[in-house]
């Protein structure tokens, strides 16, 4: 095999290894099943907080907003940074951006301009 052959082939690995590495450690810090979440207000001098419902993230890509009668329901994927982006269903066209802590996300969707919930991991 000619030098420049090798070098490719080693270079090509190690560029899969690396991404296979980061998408799993991008996926694997989610943690799948329900999301409580709240809404923040400052209305008078006070924070007012109103839940806002759950929803449900399944290993799948797929979701469910159960804040409805009906659930409704739709897909999700995870970027780079481990945030989640929803089409489809409530919350389409949304972003559960992941905060500093642990299984905690802000999310904004077209729905609810300029109001944003918190949505803590709950449960399985």
């Amino acid at each position: 095999m000619k030098k420049h052959s090798v070098a490719f082939l080693i270079t090509f690995l190690l560029g899969l290894s690396s991404s296979f590495v980061f998408s799993q450690t991008a996926t694997s810090d989610l943690k799948y099943g329900k999301y409580g979440c709240t809404s923040s207000q400052y209305v008078n001098g006070f924070y007012e907080y109103t839940p806002r419902g759950s929803f449900v993230l399944y290993k799948n890509g797929t979701y469910a907003y159960l804040g409805f009668k009906k659930p409704s329901t739709g897909k999700f994927t995870i970027d780079k940074n481990g945030n989640l982006l929803f089409s489809g269903g409530y919350f389409d066209k949304g972003k559960a951006e992941k905060i500093d802590r642990p299984n905690k996300f802000f999310l904004v969707f077209p729905t609810i301009p300029g109001y944003r919930w918190t949505c803590t991991w709950a449960e399985k």
